[in-house]
């Protein structure tokens, strides 16, 4: 088998989508894939892609199985141009019955209210950000993960970051950060009324001190 670590291309979308669409577990409140595409396209691709100043894919075999995106305070942004013409996915959202632009206002404002509640009062305190981090089920406990973060960190301390913060909640695999020096700072509980009852998640703050 042959593992690499490199940088993100434009062709590593499509599967990186795959992965955000497993890690969040879109299928268990979205049925319509085309619209699962353009919620991880609108909330996840797009704003890592105009943010980000570092990436890195895990391939086994070619085939895509992690990735890490950060960002670095005073750094250029690096993934701008690999986004596409994403005017269909935004028609298609701004096309959403009632149900399905209930399910997603509901998702994004509150998930957005959660994370500027935690941020509040600490925006100066870091250089950078952990902006997206996931591996597939199957690279799970192979320590690819591990080889991933580490690539990031190498990048922030090159770059002479001292902390960096990021974004988690119980929906991910947050438990990696409570194993890896990761300090939890402040939690928010957010409950989203879904047609199907509701759902509670908890979102998390972490700081690492480089």
């Amino acid at each position: 088998m042959n593992l690499d670590i490199r940088d993100i291309r434009k062709g590593d979308i499509k599967p990186i989508k795959t992965i955000i669409t497993d890690t969040w577990n879109a299928k268990d409140f979205i049925e319509d894939e085309d619209i699962i595409n353009a919620a991880v396209t609108m909330m996840f691709i797009s704003p890592i892609l105009n943010k980000s100043t570092f990436g890195r894919v895990a391939t086994l075999d070619g085939k895509v199985i992690g990735v890490i995106f950060g960002s670095r305070v005073g750094e250029k942004t690096s993934y701008k141009l690999l986004q596409d013409d994403y005017t269909r996915e935004l028609l298609q959202l701004l096309n959403l019955n009632d149900i399905e632009r209930n399910v997603f206002v509901e998702l994004t404002g509150k998930t957005n209210e959660a994370y500027s509640k935690l941020i509040r009062g600490k925006e100066n305190e870091f250089q950078g950000c952990l902006e997206f981090f996931a591996v597939s089920e199957e690279a799970r406990g192979k320590k690819i993960g591990t080889k991933l973060f580490n690539e990031l960190i190498s990048y922030l301390r090159n770059t002479k970051a001292n902390k960096i913060y990021v974004y988690t909640d119980t929906m991910s695999s947050y438990g990696f950060y409570d194993h890896n020096r990761f300090i939890r700072l402040d939690e928010e509980v957010t409950v989203f009324n879904l047609p199907d009852g509701k759902l509670e998640n908890t979102n998390f703050i972490y700081e690492y001190k480089l």
